[in-house]
């Protein structure tokens, strides 16, 4: 059965948090390092009182260095523009600011994204360019972790609308529509099994292709293995096990990839 439509107040899908902040981004490339952030989106949830929510949203594009071009395939995937980023961007210390002003100081935040650590390494290492930081205590949820705990391969936000027959929502490779189908996504998983707050701050790591980016504080990553029956991330966590150390895997190699 197709659900389009399940209600989302904050505090029935996570206790503990007074807000919850969807994010996605399209980036010039996979490399923290070497490419940046073309677009940045994100949905904050904050709940006050049991019927009162306030919700914001920002979709930005983030105009490039002088002299520095979209990739041809980057134009190809997400359909921005180098002339879109010219006529409708913002420069990035400015998009930091907006950014940054989501947030409601001094309350706990969640933030959602799928690939997590693709995400959040950009965000992070845009914020640290111009010696800012995300300026609430927060923690992640990577619903990309999550689906593959229950799904078999492939695992893009793509494959996790058409896993939950999600409609109304599509995976566009634009920030804000990929957004909006993560929020989608999240509901349903919550609808699907009752355990996301298991999966706070655990990031799944392909035990072949390692980990892409430098660690993100505050976050466990295990070793995670596909196609395991009734065995999820957490539970091996809960028994010490698959604790991500390159060291000790074999033929590691660093992967950059966004699902």
């Amino acid at each position: 059965m197709t659900v389009t439509n399940i209600p989302c107040p904050v505090s029935e899908l996570f206790t503990g948090y007074e807000q919850i902040l969807f994010i996605d981004v399209e980036t010039t490339g996979l490399s923290v390092e070497k490419n940046q952030i073309i677009e940045l989106a994100a949905i904050r949830r904050c709940e006050y009182e049991p019927d009162t929510t306030d919700e914001r949203e920002i979709d930005i594009l983030i105009k490039l260095p002088e002299g520095e071009k979209i990739p041809a395939e980057i134009v190809e995937l997400t359909n921005i523009t180098d002339e879109m980023l010219d006529e409708e961007g913002i420069t990035e210390s400015v998009a930091v600011d907006e950014f940054l002003n989501l947030f409601n100081p001094a309350e706990k935040t969640l933030i959602i994204a799928h690939n997590a650590q693709f995400d959040m390494s950009f965000v992070l290492k845009m914020l640290e360019k111009y010696d800012k930081s995300i300026p609430v205590s927060f923690d992640i949820l990577d619903t990309f972790t999550i689906l593959r705990d229950r799904k078999t391969y492939p695992h893009s936000l793509s494959d996790a609308i058409d896993y939950y027959q999600i409609e109304g929502v599509e995976n566009s490779h634009r920030a804000i529509d990929d957004v909006k189908a993560l929020c989608e996504v999240v509901k349903h998983m919550k609808a699907e099994r009752d355990d996301l707050e298991d999966y706070i701050n655990l990031i799944g790591v392909h035990r072949v292709h390692g980990l892409m980016g430098e660690k993100i504080d505050g976050i466990t990553y295990c070793v995670q293995m596909l196609g395991l029956k009734n065995k999820r991330l957490p539970d091996f966590l809960k028994e010490g096990k698959r604790i991500y150390d390159p060291k000790k895997l074999e033929n590691t190699r660093p992967l950059h990839f966004k699902e």
